[in-house]
This record gives structure tokens, C-alpha cells and sequence, in this order.
């Protein structure tokens, strides 16, 4: 971020001038102004060339040629290299966060003291907010909540701001935000949960940002990550192809300093990356820094970044470019083809298979081939190019559903739903189904499903349907996604589980994201108060249960989602003395819950 850094302060520099009236006056002192407002009442001190007193404190005044002082803007003291201090008096407000060349201690004149003497506290202790803002950046914090919100006019946190804190267990983070320093939560010992807010993407977060903190520790991933941003990666493959949802990498990233220099590392760097923290790459320490092997997009901001940082780099083939030529073209579609036949044995590196693996389902087959040709012939809307920046991986597939569902669990978004049952599959002797044609009078039928739009809906279904943060890949059977009209349309679909009727209490991955009235439903009505007879015990199997989602890509906000619950019932025993059976076997059913969410609206 050293380039960036440097634009990024100019340019706060050029909007301080301009935000206000762009009229430099000169004063005794040293002091130049400029005025804030049309009225020419307020200014802001705009440099200092003035002397520094021995004991280094430079006190500002109250007022400067009449008009009164509020603020100090950007490099004001730049170049008072002896400044150890400032002495302020309460009608400043504004400190700008790069007014002075380093740290200085802020001190407050209390006006209403007849002495006119100096408050021995320094700016801290006499801030009257729990959050301590110079500009628009959060310096320190001084309060005791356990739930804190970074406030919404704040862009950058300072280094260290909230370090050792061990009061603060939640973080919310708005969309304001651009920058966390080094250190900024570093030793906070209570933090569990940093929650990125509506529109957080790209962050620059210095190096140890979250060190020793139970989030980062306990993070149920290898790679950390808030918003957009990748944090850490906590894993220990030799080989980590960052997934191309991320789009910015913070500072040392990479860095653990437990690696004894052994091992031959290799990073691929996605397209969508175009923030960089400094030394993001940076591994470890041996007689000096070590890189990884970096494998990058051409033309691509990290192709740009390594060559900025003198870092050495390879290329990266296009998705579907299995040939190597550098275009994705029919041939590559001829080629894989070849390859999911076996009609070709190539020799199938981690390399060949990410690019000819285009619909990443993690194996060369026959649909990647006809994807490769779609997009060759440009039949689809997106070109190998845009595949780029396209969730193809179950954890960028995966990444992309649980930022949209997130986002919707912190904003309560008002939806409408729509839901209802059904019986099929029946498979048993005719006095059996006498006793489920009554229950399935009992379920809604999709012709007569209400819709209820929330917060008519209950709190519970709410907080069960968007309480699913990290998806593990290892729970899914299958999963795909399409862009569509700058959509996402994401289908997961869960494995099968199965559980005796007895275990309605059971832990389950299903439960865990779906609403799971169901069983507690079938067990209380069909074996509770339709069939009474203790012989009776079933076999229940969530199959298929699939989430679908159309997420808009801009912004991750849901548009619509269904879920549907399918459950595959083997029921044995006897009722009213007669066995209960199908015709091969154990009687069966199968119940599915559909449940469809539309018309979503963020408030937020």
C-alpha cells in the first residue's frame, strides 16, 4: 500500500483545501489560517513556521485576527519537527489525523478558569465522547460497552486504537470504513465477533490488527477475512489459490514466523485483488525476508503490485485455457473433452485442473468442456475474462451465500413469505394411509399458502433461516452458480442425513440451517396423536435439501431465496395390531417443505 498510502494523503489534503474557503491568511506567530465557512467567523490553522518553545508545546490560540479558531488541518505542523505537544483551547473540534509529522500530546485550556491555567490531563482524559475522533479518524476508545459500533462518519481507525481492550466482545464495522491500523484490536481478550456491515469490501488493515484476539483465534476458517478483505491465512498448504472473492489483502497476511524456511510455498493471486497492505506476501524471516512463489492474472493489480515490489511472478491461464495458448478457445473445449473421456492422459497438474475445471466442481468433465465452448463462442454472458471474478469454488460460491445472508441477518431486511407442505412418495397398506390422509390435512397445500411479510413473520424463523455465517464446503452434495442480469444464482444442496425418530434432538449441519419444525411436528402429530400404539418407530433422512439464492452482485443483497426441505420417511411396526409395511418393504413417505422469500428491502 505504499503507493497507495501516498495518494490516498494527498488527496485528504486537496479535499481539506477545497472543502472549505480556499482564503490563506497570515498571522503573528506563525500561524496561517484559512476560513471554514462563508461567513468568514471560523478557521482552521493551515501551517505553522513559528518557534517551538524548549519545553516543546506550542499553544494555539483562540482566536486569529478576531476570527475564531476550531480546527487544525492536514500538515499544519509538518515540518515543527521539535513539537512534543500543543496546547488547545475548547472551540477546537477538528484535529485533522495527519495535522502533525508524528504523535504529539494534546492538551486542553479550560477557558473558565479565572487562573486561565493549563488542564494537567491531556486531550484523552478530557474528551467528553467514549470515542475519541480527530478528522474522520477513530483514535482511541474510552469506553466500557461490550457491543461497540465503529461510528458511520469515521474512515480510518488509528493504530492501536482499541488495543488491549478487554471489555469489547463485539465489533460492527459500517461502510465508511477504509482503513484499520496496526494493532488496532490487537490483545483485545473478550473479542468474538467482528461483523462487516452493509457495503464493507476493500480494507486497508495493518499488521496485527486482531493478534490475540479470540476472533482471529477461533476463526473456523484458514483464511480470515472481513468484508472483502483477506486478514490471515491460518493453514498450512504448500499451495493456496486465494479465492477470487477477496479484493484486498492486508498487511503480512502471509507472515508466520514459526516457518523454518523448508517449505517451497506457492500463492495464486485472483484477478479481483487490487488493494495490496505492505508486505502482504511476506512469509518469514531466514537470512532475509523470504516471498512465496506468486502466480498472477496479466494485466492484473497484482501483476502491477509485484512489479512495484520487485517481487518475482508467473502467469496464471484464463479459466478454460487448458492448452496454455492464452485464449480460451473451442480447441480447449476439443481438449477437455478429450480428457473427461480418457480418451487423452495428459499429465494433470493442480494448474491444468484449476483452468479446465471451469464449472468448479473440482473434477474435468464433460460440462466443463460445454462451458468452455459457450464461452469460446461467446453464447453466455460472461467471457473468460469475467470468470475471473466469478465464484466457481465451493468456498468462493460458499463465500458469496453467507455474505449475502449475513448482511441480511445484521439488517433485518423486510421480506415476504411464502410457504407450504406436501405428502408424496406414499408406499404403504391401505389402513396406514387412512391415518396420513388426516395429517395431511393437516399441512398447506401450495394453493392455499399465505404470505406473510416480515415482521409479521416470527423472530425465531428469522434468526434460523439467516444464522449461517461459514457454510462448511464438507456438508454440501452439490452447489453451482450463475451470473444472470448481474445476479448471482447460487443453489446449494445439502447431504443426506439420517436419524431414528427417537433422536429429534440430535445435533445436525440441516437443523442448523434450515427451519426444523418438521420433525418435531411429525413426531408430536403422526406419532403422538394419530397413531397411538408404541410400536410404531420410524427412520427419517433430510434428502436434498437445497438452498437457492439470487444475490445481487453489487451490493451481496439478497432478491430472492427458496429453501426447500425435503424428508424421506421409513416407518415400521404395527397399528391396531396390523403390521405397517410397503410393497417391497418398510412403509415410506416423503414430506417437502417449500418455503419462498421475496421481495426483499434494505432499509439500512
Amino acid at each position: 500500500m505504499k503507493i497507495t498510502k501516498r495518494i490516498i494523503s494527498l488527496f485528504l489534503s486537496v479535499l481539506m483545501i477545497f472543502g472549505v474557503m480556499s482564503v490563506t491568511a497570515f498571522a503573528d506567530d506563525g500561524f496561517s489560517y484559512i476560513f471554514t465557512d462563508d461567513s468568514q467567523t471560523y478557521v482552521y490553522i493551515s501551517s505553522f513556521d513559528g518557534y517551538v518553545p524548549s519545553n516543546g508545546y506550542v499553544e494555539i490560540p483562540e482566536k486569529i485576527d478576531g476570527y475564531t479558531v476550531t480546527g487544525i488541518a492536514a500538515d499544519a505542523f509538518k515540518y515543527a519537527t521539535d513539537l512534543k505537544g500543543i496546547i488547545i483551547s475548547e472551540t477546537v473540534t477538528y484535529i485533522d489525523s495527519d495535522a502533525f509529522s508524528g504523535d504529539v500530546d494534546i492538551k486542553i485550556k479550560k477557558t473558565e478558569e479565572p487562573d486561565d491555567s493549563f488542564d494537567t490531563n491531556d486531550w484523552y482524559e478530557d474528551h467528553k465522547q467514549d470515542y475519541i475522533i480527530s478528522g474522520s479518524t477513530l483514535v482511541s476508545y474510552k469506553g466500557n460497552d461490550e457491543i461497540i459500533t465503529i461510528p458511520y462518519n469515521c474512515s480510518v481507525i488509528a493504530d492501536s486504537a482499541f488495543k488491549n481492550n478487554d471489555k469489547i466482545k463485539v465489533v460492527y464495522i459500517e461502510k465508511e470504513l477504509e482503513k484499520i491500523g496496526e494493532s488496532a484490536f490487537e490483545g483485545c481478550d473478550s473479542l468474538e465477533q467482528v461483523v462487516a456491515g452493509n457495503g464493507v469490501y476493500s480494507l486497508d488493515i495493518g499488521k496485527n490488527a486482531f493478534k490475540g484476539t479470540p476472533w482471529l483465534e477461533n476463526y473456523p476458517s484458514d483464511l480470515v477475512y472481513l468484508g472483502t478483505t483477506l486478514i490471515k491465512y491460518k493453514g498450512t498448504a504448500t499451495y493456496v489459490a486465494i479465492p477470487n472473492v477477496f479484493t484486498a489483502i492486508a498487511e503480512e497476511a502471509f507472515y508466520a514466523p514459526e516457518n523454518n524456511g523448508s517449505i517451497a510455498f506457492k500463492i495464486k493471486v485472483p484477478y479481483t485483488v487490487e488493494l495490496f497492505g505492505d508486505d502482504c506476501f511476506y512469509l518469514y524471516d531466514s537470512i532475509s525476508k523470504v516471498y512465496p512463489e506468486l502466480v498472477v492474472f496479466k494485466d492484473s493489480a497484482a501483476a502491477e503490485y509485484c512489479e512495484t515490489e520487485g517481487l518475482e511472478y508467473t502467469y496464471a491461464a484464463l479459466p478454460g485455457d487448458a492448452d496454455r495458448d492464452g485464449k480460451t478457445t473451442a480447441a480447449d473445449a476439443r481438449y477437455v473433452l478429450r480428457i473427461s473421456a480418457k480418451l487423452e492422459k495428459p499429465i494433470i497438474d493442480a494448474d491444468v485442473k484449476e483452468v479446465a475445471d471451469i464449472t468448479g466442481d473440482s473434477k474435468i468433465a464433460a460440462d466443463d468442456a460445454r462451458l468452455i465452448l459457450r464461452v469460446a463462442a461467446k453464447l453466455d454472458q460472461y467471457s473468460a475474462d469475467e470468470l475471473l471474478s466469478m465464484p466457481r469454488t465451493d468456498y468462493e460460491l460458499l463465500f458469496a451465500a453467507s455474505q449475502a445472508l449475513a448482511l441480511a441477518k445484521a439488517y433485518n431486511p423486510s421480506y415476504s413469505k411464502f410457504a407450504y407442505q406436501e405428502i408424496s412418495k406414499l408406499d404403504m397398506n391401505t389402513n396406514s394411509k387412512l391415518y396420513f390422509d388426516i395429517f395431511k390435512n393437516e399441512l398447506t397445500p401450495a394453493d392455499k399458502a399465505m404470505t406473510v411479510t416480515y415482521p409479521a413473520d416470527s423472530q425465531e424463523s428469522h434468526d434460523n433461516l439467516f444464522d449461517i455465517s461459514l457454510i462448511d464446503a464438507g456438508k454440501l452434495k452439490d452447489y453451482t452458480c450463475e451470473i444472470d442480469n448481474n445476479m448471482y444464482k447460487i443453489k446449494l444442496v445439502l447431504k443426506d442425513e439420517t436419524f431414528n425418530g427417537e433422536d429429534v434432538d440430535a445435533p445436525s449441519f440441516t437443523r442448523q440451517m434450515f427451519p426444523a419444525e418438521t420433525v418435531a411436528h411429525f413426531t408430536d402429530k403422526v406419532k403422538g396423536k394419530y397413531w397411538y400404539n408404541d410400536s410404531l418407530d420410524y427412520n427419517m433422512t433430510y434428502n436434498n435439501c437445497t438452498l437457492e439464492l439470487n444475490v445481487e452482485i453489487a451490493t451481496s443483497k439478497i432478491i430472492s431465496m427458496n429453501v426447500t426441505m425435503n424428508y424421506d420417511f421409513e416407518i415400521t411396526g404395527r397399528l391396531g395390531g396390523i403390521k405397517i409395511s410397503g410393497s417391497t418393504g418398510p412403509a415410506t413417505a416423503t414430506r417437502t417443505d417449500v418455503i419462498k422469500y421475496t421481495n426483499f428491502r434494505y432499509f439500512a
